[in-house]
């Protein structure tokens, strides 16, 4: 299950996520990233609060980049931990996507 909060700074929407993006909550967290990169040029998604990360919400995750792209809007990931950013890492996401340290505003 994961937590989603979003707020705004500067030019940036920040979607921040928490918990764990399991299968089951694979649909919530693409309806999240997509809507935010629908109404906003630029995107960061938080994960700094996520403690896992599954095949199925990676792919949400890999849509919302894409639907950002057709858009011509940035977007960026933020905050993994040790774990998650192996995930990403071991998938080839990380050559794929813009990923952060820290949020970048």
């Amino acid at each position: 299950m994961i937590q989603v909060n979003e707020e705004t700074r500067g030019d940036w929407r920040i979607v921040t996520v928490a918990g764990r993006a399991d299968g089951e909550a694979a649909d919530a967290l693409e309806a999240a990233l997509r809507s935010a990169v629908e109404a906003n040029a630029r995107v960061v998604a938080d994960f700094s609060g996520l403690t896992y990360i599954s095949s199925a919400s990676l792919r949400s995750v890999l849509q919302a980049a894409r639907a950002a792209q057709t858009r011509g809007s940035e977007f960026a990931i933020c905050g993994l931990n040790q774990f998650v950013k192996e995930v990403f890492e071991t998938t080839g996401l990380h050559r794929l996507l813009r990923i952060y340290g820290e949020l970048p505003c």
